[in-house]
């Protein structure tokens, strides 16, 4: 599987390399979502874990989410990983079309368990 994170932490993006790597899941990060369409056709992931709040990006995740969604890899399953954990937020994450939102902490296990359910292998 193909993972592509778009997370401004080190350390999350750390965690998530850990989550995914060691069971042999192609892991591509980047800072910023601003290019998402050229991450996109870069790399054809199968599953984008995407924040929220990207320090430093012109576009937050809310808005990253639709660009996927409204683009040629719409398909391409969506889980929100943010420490925003309201029911506002959760609305608008449901809006933007994630396929999953999961608020921080989380448990990696769920994490993966739901990439690795609505991926093909």
């Amino acid at each position: 599987m193909k993972v592509l994170v778009i997370e401004d932490e080190p350390l999350m993006e750390a965690l998530l390399r850990a989550t995914f790597e060691p069971l042999g899941h192609q892991v591509v990060a980047s800072r910023s979502g601003d290019r998402i369409e050229a991450l996109l056709a870069a790399h054809d992931p199968d599953v984008v874990v995407l924040d929220v709040v990207l320090t430093g990006s012109q576009a937050d995740g809310f808005e990253v989410c639709r660009r996927i969604k409204t683009s040629p890899y719409r398909d391409t399953f969506v889980v929100m990983l943010t420490a925003l954990d309201s029911d506002e937020s959760r609305k608008k994450g449901q809006e933007a079309g994630a396929d999953a939102y999961l608020a921080k902490p989380f448990s990696p296990l769920e994490l993966l368990h739901l990439a690795e359910s609505r991926t093909p292998t």
